[in-house]
């Protein structure tokens, strides 16, 4: 353990997208990286969404980013940025889950439900196994399509 003064981390919360764009300035430049329980943490928030999801059989995919960005919101811009950015991708997935079981109970539509719901469980897996790998080698990944809900 060294006992040698930390340089102060930037603020990446001010201007830009919520931070992200600030953020990802700052990760180019090389200051700041993200420690390696941040990375640890993020990964766990990247993956929390889908075990969530294949438990609660697609329904509470977002419960685990949202619990992680209440916990680090103020206090690790990284894993807020991976936070938020997880959770917005899985509101978005869980709203094409419900139309597409919706579409499934119209029984006309049933084609177009199965593939909303297909869909819905590939990008899940896909993305967030991505998103997790870029979380370990500490970038912040963005999610292809989001609400953005939490910043």
């Amino acid at each position: 353990m060294s006992y040698e003064p930390q340089q102060p981390r930037p603020d990446y919360r001010s201007g830009g997208a919520g931070g992200y764009d600030n953020y990802d300035t700052h990760r180019r430049t090389g200051s700041s990286d993200p420690q390696n329980d941040e990375k640890t943490v993020a990964i766990l928030t990247h993956l929390s969404g889908p075990i969530a999801a294949i438990i609660s059989v697609g329904w509470l995919g977002f419960l685990g980013p949202l619990s992680v960005w209440f916990i680090y919101k103020d206090k690790s811009p990284f894993l807020r940025a991976a936070a938020a950015g997880a959770f917005n991708f899985n509101v978005t997935l869980w709203i094409i889950n419900v139309i597409g079981w919706i579409c499934i109970f119209t029984v006309i539509l049933i084609p177009v439900g199965l593939i909303l719901i297909a869909a819905y469980w590939i990008l899940l897996l896909v993305c967030h196994i991505v998103a997790a790998a870029r979380a370990n080698n500490g970038e912040v990944y963005r999610y292809p399509m989001q609400l953005p809900i939490l910043r």
